[in-house]
This record gives C-alpha cells, sequence and structure tokens, in this order.
C-alpha cells in the first residue's frame, strides 16, 4: 500500500509577492553620492529658480556641470 502524499500547505499571498520581488530585484546598495553629483544638483536647483521662460535641459545640464566643476578647482 503507498503512503498517503502530505498535502502541501499554500504560502501565505504576502509571503509570495515578497519571494518573488526579491528573486526579480535583489536589494542593491545605494552608491554614495560625489561632491561633484552634489554640486551639480545644488548650482542646477539655483540656475532654474532664476530662468524665466523656457530652457532647454542640455543647457542647464552643462551650465552646472560647468559650475560644479568651477567650484571643485583649488
Amino acid at each position: 500500500m503507498p503512503r498517503p502524499k502530505k498535502q502541501q500547505v499554500p504560502p501565505k499571498i504576502e509571503e509570495e509577492a515578497k519571494a518573488f520581488l526579491e528573486q526579480k530585484n535583489p536589494p542593491t546598495k545605494p552608491k554614495p553620492m560625489t561632491s561633484r553629483v552634489y554640486l551639480t544638483g545644488q548650482a542646477m536647483s539655483g540656475l532654474l529658480a532664476r530662468t524665466q521662460g523656457p530652457v532647454r535641459m542640455e543647457d542647464i545640464k552643462r551650465e552646472a556641470e560647468a559650475w560644479a566643476d568651477f567650484m571643485l578647482k583649488d
């Protein structure tokens, strides 16, 4: 006579979803912010605050990076 199979209890939906998310996107450690990235963001916020009218994103980004590089010069 064969042994009866144990009936498996399905996992709770929350546990299953958590396991799926961890499998698909493993948690990563965030990169530390560099001084250049921080200063670029600060310069960009100042540039955007003083602009009036439409601006090109490429121009604002380039100018903010130039200001950040200038501030990091010794």
